[in-house]
């Protein structure tokens, strides 16, 4: 049996570090995607080629080794196993993907979104309705994030599996609106500057909810629209990682009122896009000098706003632009050595290409 099956990535539009507070995100699929093709062994081992990196991988599946951290590839096999849903007959797998990697577009959760879907089509089941897709979503999360203990959310596991335009609410229950396309052009930026996920995720989660804490302000559903005083002793650092947390929240209910009602509106949606990137950027300190200076020089091309994309520290960003401003835009960011690639928002989540 012969399977090929492909995940998108995703770029967040609104709500960028604040999944892990509980807190909604608006979020899109692009039409960038990293793709797994299979075939049956006769056997029970699994050989997965990561031609990417000139990488081959041969486990057995009666003797799967522990996974080290962020190997995605078994730790989804465990979970598999762990579930029920660990095929009984081995399979060759070979690895392509579109999406700038390591670079906050979602390419770890596409590939490990295409991987679930995978074994899950290997040990019969579907991945062809929406609730076939919440699920693998949701095995997607388990094998990244909840069996490492990482500080992620589950934006990227959401939108890598269900695809489309989506606002995820995360408290008091786990809940997926789909939402209309934006209008207008848009560009994924690749700077090509190294980023450290992990420790960016942590820095901007972990000392913010301390923060919190201390605040007395409840995360989630239960966001309060008046709050306490802030504690007399923080700190200018510490009053601005707050300021910054209450104005991401805030434009983000904007941004994502705007997506859902006004679609193409694309001038107050690149507002708003602008105002979350300065509050990431000035407030919570997860972009860099060179993301922001490209981001500047597409701005002042014409385009009508764009924000750092994922965790930051690095890796890419994105811009809105309108059809006469997309070609100075795309030009501008070139100029600065970054990769500029149009993308189409709301491609379809993860999905059988060929199974025969």
């Amino acid at each position: 049996m012969k399977i090929s099956i492909s995940a998108p990535g995703r770029i967040c539009l609104f709500g960028e570090h604040q999944d892990y507070f509980g807190f909604p995100v608006v979020a899109a699929a692009i039409d960038l995607r990293a793709t797994i093709q299979s075939e049956s062994l006769e056997d029970r081992v699994v050989e997965l080629h990561l031609d990417d990196l000139n990488e081959v991988h041969r486990w057995s599946l009666d003797d799967l080794p522990a996974p080290k951290p962020r190997e995605y590839w078994l730790s989804a096999l465990h979970v598999a196993r762990r579930e029920g849903w660990l095929p009984s007959q081995g399979w060759k797998a070979r690895v392509s993907s579109k999406i700038p990697q390591q670079a906050g577009a979602s390419s770890s959760s596409a590939l490990t979104a295409a991987w679930c879907a995978t074994l899950a089509v290997r040990a019969g089941k579907t991945i062809e309705t929406e609730k076939d897709r919440e699920w693998i979503a949701h095995a997607t999360w388990r094998s990244e994030v909840a069996w490492f203990n990482e500080p992620g959310g589950m934006m990227d596991q959401v939108l890598c599996a269900m695809g489309g335009v989506r606002r995820v609410h995360f408290t008091p229950t786990f809940q997926v609106e789909t939402l209309p396309r934006p209008a207008g052009h848009w560009i994924l930026i690749d700077s090509h500057e190294p980023k450290d996920t992990l420790k960016v995720l942590s820095r901007a989660k972990e000392e913010r909810l301390k923060l919190l804490e201390a605040w007395g302000v409840p995360l989630g559903a239960d966001w309060p629209e008046k709050r306490p005083a802030r504690p007399g002793h923080w700190n200018a650092h510490e009053n601005r990682l707050m300021d910054a947390t209450v104005a991401i929240r805030q434009v983000s209910h904007l941004g994502g009122r705007a997506v859902e009602s006004m679609p193409k509106n694309i001038q107050f949606i690149g507002e708003q896009l602008q105002v979350h990137h300065h509050w990431l950027s000035h407030g919570i300190g997860v972009s860099t000098p060179r993301i922001d200076d490209i981001l500047n020089a597409a701005f002042d091309a014409g385009a009508l706003g764009g924000k750092i994309n994922g965790s930051g520290g690095g890796g890419t960003a994105f811009v809105l632009t309108e059809a006469a401003g997309f070609e100075p835009v795309l030009h501008a960011i070139e100029r600065h050595d970054a990769s500029a690639l149009p993308i189409q928002l709301g491609a379809e989540g993860v999905c059988i290409d060929e199974h025969g």
